[in-house]
């Protein structure tokens, strides 16, 4: 073979290794956008007996009662004095901020008080059931000698989160514990994604893997279709399945059910204390939809501002939005894909042809 027939078959090769090979995907708990603030939430299994209450006072300054309740789908009179059986797993949702360093964190909290006998390591694993590192708690507050910490002692605990989208979604980034005989596929489906997101977004190679008891994997939850506008202070509103959360002063409420992804289901909180929500045009109330098939339109629960006073906005969506689109989407993923095939044939017939 020519040299010049040898350089062209090592760049036909190096350009179908480049075709082939699988998109990168992001790392734990890293985040793309510096900044960006989003919902985030830990399956946290509460080591003793214990209710709802105490466990907001122990995610203090990340959590309410409310917040709590929604996220696990609990009515919203639940309680605080509800108790909660010593193992029993909660989803504690939280604020999370993506920081400088690429690494996203709760925004602020939670903070934990120094008891006599406790250790960084403790805290980390014990009382926070794993969800951080004892070296992270230290990097968090400045803390030089890991072995030095005094009772009184103010401490934050950054819980893990991230704010990145998956395969150009948006999703609430769930970190769970894995428990004794949990594999990828049971996590999965049981979170209702598919195995290879979690395994790609986990930067887990080999579907095989054994996990490990104990061991944090990010699960990207679906979440419910957002009509909230970036200018809202509730932007980027993200509503897993099952869940619920209070918004615009505790005045709106939106769930999430896995039979429409479309759009939040958002209703009005009864309140004397909540103005009243206005009418998208043609008159449709929150909720309400017009029209049949791909022309149907949804009056949107939109966001709220509240400078002078509490002000809700809607808007009208289309109603199928993602349904009305997929066939143009499918019919460009299918032309892409003849394109790549294409060009992955004549590849190969060419570094054949030079081999020759």
């Amino acid at each position: 073979m020519s040299p010049f027939a040898a350089r062209v078959a090592s760049l036909a090769a190096l350009l179908l290794a480049l075709l082939l090979a699988a998109p990168a995907s992001a790392a734990n708990f890293t985040c793309a956008t510096v900044g960006k603030t989003c919902q985030s939430a830990i399956g946290y299994a509460v080591p003793n007996a214990t209710t709802y209450g105490e466990l907001v006072a122990r995610f203090n300054a990340t959590t309410t009662l409310a917040e709590l309740l929604g996220a696990n789908g609990l009515p919203a009179t639940t309680p605080a004095s509800t108790p909660l059986a010593a193992k029993a797993t909660v989803r504690v949702p939280f604020r999370c901020r993506c920081g400088s360093n690429g690494v996203g964190q709760s925004d602020g909290g939670p903070f934990y008080v120094v008891y006599p006998l406790d250790g960084l390591d403790h805290i980390a694993r014990e009382v926070f059931g794993g969800f951080v590192t004892y070296q992270e708690i230290a990097t968090a507050n400045n803390i030089t000698n890991v072995n030095l910490i005094v009772v009184g002692q103010k401490l934050r605990i950054p819980l893990p989160c991230t704010c990145d989208q998956v395969d150009g979604a948006d999703v609430m980034h769930f970190a769970y514990s894995v428990a004794k005989g949990d594999d990828p596929p049971g996590i999965a489906a049981r979170f209702g994604v598919t195995e290879t997101t979690l395994l790609s977004v986990n930067k887990i190679t080999d579907p095989k893997t054994s996990l490990q008891q104990g061991q944090i994997l990010d699960v990207p939850l679906p979440v419910c279709k957002s009509s909230v506008g970036n200018a809202s202070a509730d932007y980027n509103l993200l509503v897993p399945n099952g869940t619920y959360v209070l918004t615009a002063d505790d005045c709106i409420q939106c769930s999430c059910s896995a039979s429409n992804y479309e759009h939040l289901d958002c209703t009005p909180v009864k309140g004397g204390r909540c103005p009243a929500v206005p009418p998208c045009s043609g008159g449709l109330t929150l909720g309400q939809v017009n029209g049949t098939g791909c022309a149907s339109r949804m009056c949107a629960y939109s966001g709220y501002t509240n400078t002078t006073s509490l002000t809700i906005h809607t808007s009208l969506v289309p109603a199928n939005e993602t349904a009305c689109q997929n066939g143009g989407a499918a019919r460009a993923e299918f032309a892409g894909s003849v394109l790549r095939t294409s060009l992955i044939a004549f590849l190969m017939s060419l570094i054949l042809i030079c081999l020759l």
